[in-house]
């Protein structure tokens, strides 16, 4: 799967949704998605890198915690193996919910 592919599943959420970076104006709507390519996991053998997978963080952010768009970026990824971590970010009041997946 290509980044660009991920922004459609990501886009048909109806969340909006930016990559690298959040939004710049600090007021944006909520929820709202940011996605990044975060490393690279790669097998090698005798010194030879036979199969490369990317590491890519979707993160959710919302004002309070939103099960209707976690589930609806939830049904984006289904097929993929993710994992989920959610935190609560003080300075900025609203919820971090992150997803991590190997495409």
């Amino acid at each position: 799967m290509t980044l660009e592919e991920l922004n459609t599943l990501l886009t048909g959420t109806g969340i909006p949704v930016s990559f690298s970076s959040v939004p710049l104006d600090q007021d944006s709507a909520r929820p709202y998605i940011c996605f990044f390519q975060d490393a690279d996991r790669n097998f090698a053998a005798d010194g030879v890198v036979y199969y490369s997978r990317k590491v890519i963080v979707v993160r959710l952010y919302t004002d309070k915690r939103d099960e209707v768009s976690e589930g609806k970026v939830q049904t984006a990824l289904s097929g993929m193996y993710y994992s989920k971590d959610i935190q609560f970010l003080d300075s900025e009041k609203l919820y971090e919910i992150t997803y991590t997946i190997e495409v």
